[in-house]
């Protein structure tokens, strides 16, 4: 059976296709083709056979031999994989140092040095497997990863990605000034290194386009480490090869003052990107924890989205992003982890941490004495629902992705975990010791107190399966 094109998983689905919205259908049934690894369709159970099913999804007659069934306990529950939209794998070499520090001090102290131990592609090819699979074993079928400056490091980068099986937005991080000596590149380097991983990694997967797992991602590391120059070179590549785009911005008050001396004819930091051609609607700008209203505003003229990594802005002291407003002002947002600025690559820590900042920044508002914060005193907290939003299809649509991942409804890629609420040492309580869950009025309260537990209780122990494009990467 392990061979039959088409699966069905029977059991409680859950997914949040609109923002705050939980769809739970307690007793469903999907079905997968394998052969394309897209979800063929999704219903409530019946009385059907699995064959007769398939068949009524695919439009054909289907033999019960071509159909192998996964049926779930009444423990777990199948939704789409976690999307971390901010990650950068060299950096779990130093992965919960350094957060008493700023911004501005941690970077010269352990990352510059850490990551340019990375021109040894010996060392990637022992550290980045490692790195990837516990990225996976954290639910993660989607990332976005910041590599080095170094071209082979990268290529090893992209290769192990696509040998674990996992989705990836992958960078080669360019730095022509403002650099340490021993960690900076020619602009002429940068951007003929960039266009040569480009094409290695689109090279390496000729024939696969619709279902390439690994896509190159322009990756400038932020404006004070790149001349005028290099940022126009990029922003031609990424135009170029119709490329996503990833950047940091305004993430900590120092960092923007560097931004603004480096550019000082520009109105704002938001506006250097801008004038490159590298803030667009496939652009991915983390953090943003301090934008200005003029930034807000091109940010939504320009259909960049937004990559919130509140870990990482709690540990390293840069503040707390506003997402609320950046969702009311219609730029999507997404969730990072942000390794190793955040101390954990763990996407439920991310849920967790924005539903946080959220309250701190309501209670913040509501104990200020400037009348311009005060007026989101009220604000709405974000609730798990959102939060599990933010984690599923608001990081597909941050990735540009949200036509083809996210929920899991028919004809978009099976990119899906499985999770166990009752997982050998599961931090999550059961039923029975959770009167709340236990007594609730239907099976749909019931799932949505427990997928409440799941956003603010669950972890790696939790995540039973990894599926991508409908191939199980990862197994507990």
């Amino acid at each position: 059976m392990a061979s039959a094109q088409y699966a069905v998983f029977l059991g409680c689905i859950v997914d949040t296709p609109v923002m705050g919205q939980l769809r739970v259908r307690t007793n469903g049934a999907l079905g997968v083709d394998r052969s394309t690894g897209r979800i063929i369709g999704v219903t409530e159970q019946t009385e059907h056979s699995l064959a007769e099913l398939v068949s009524s999804w695919v439009g054909r007659p289907i033999g019960s031999e071509a159909v192998e069934s996964v049926s779930l306990t009444a423990d777990q529950f199948l939704m789409p994989g976690l999307i971390d939209t901010h990650t950068h794998a060299p950096q779990f070499a130093f992965l919960g140092i350094g957060h008493d520090l700023p911004l501005m001090d941690w970077l010269n102290k352990y990352t510059f040095k850490h990551e340019s131990e990375f021109k040894d592609a010996d060392l990637a090819r022992r550290f980045y497997k490692d790195v990837v699979a516990r990225i996976v074993r954290n639910g993660v079928t989607f990332a976005a990863y910041y590599g080095t400056i170094h071209l082979e490091s990268n290529r090893v980068l992209a290769q192990t990605i696509r040998q674990i099986g996992q989705r990836a937005y992958v960078g080669k991080v360019c730095m022509d000034a403002n650099s340490p000596a021993y960690y900076s590149e020619s602009t002429e380097d940068s951007l003929r290194n960039t266009e040569e991983f480009i094409s290695q990694v689109l090279g390496d997967q000729v024939g696969e386009a619709q279902q390439r797992l690994v896509t190159p991602i322009i990756t400038p590391r932020f404006v004070p480490t790149c001349s005028h120059k290099c940022l126009e070179g990029l922003g031609a590549l990424a135009e170029k090869y119709q490329l996503p785009v990833q950047s940091h911005l305004c993430e900590n008050p120092s960092e923007i003052e560097f931004a603004k001396s480096c550019f000082p004819d520009s109105p704002s930091y938001a506006h250097i990107y801008h004038k490159y051609g590298l803030l667009n609607s496939r652009t991915i700008m983390a953090h943003c924890v301090h934008l200005s209203n003029s930034e807000i505003a091109l940010m939504r003229e320009s259909k960049a989205s937004i990559s919130h990594c509140p870990n990482s802005n709690f540990s390293l002291s840069s503040g707390i992003a506003d997402i609320r407003r950046f969702i009311d002002e219609g730029i999507p947002v997404g969730l990072g982890t942000d390794v190793g600025g955040g101390y954990t690559p763990s996407i439920l820590d991310a849920m967790r941490m924005a539903a946080a900042a959220s309250r701190a920044l309501i209670a913040f508002k509501r104990d200020s004495s400037d009348s311009q914060l005060a007026h989101g005193s009220n604000d709405k907290p974000l609730e798990a629902a959102e939060a599990l939003f933010l984690a599923t299809q608001g990081g597909a649509r941050v990735m540009g992705m949200d036509k083809q991942l996210g929920s899991l409804d028919a004809n978009k890629l099976f990119d899906a975990i499985v999770v166990d609420m009752n997982a050998s040492n599961s931090p999550v309580p059961s039923v029975d010791a959770t009167p709340a869950v236990r007594d609730a009025d239907s099976p749909e309260e019931a799932w949505r107190l427990r997928l409440e537990q799941f956003v603010f209780l669950a972890d790696d122990r939790n995540i039973s399966c990894v599926y991508v494009g409908g191939k199980l990467i990862h197994s507990a």
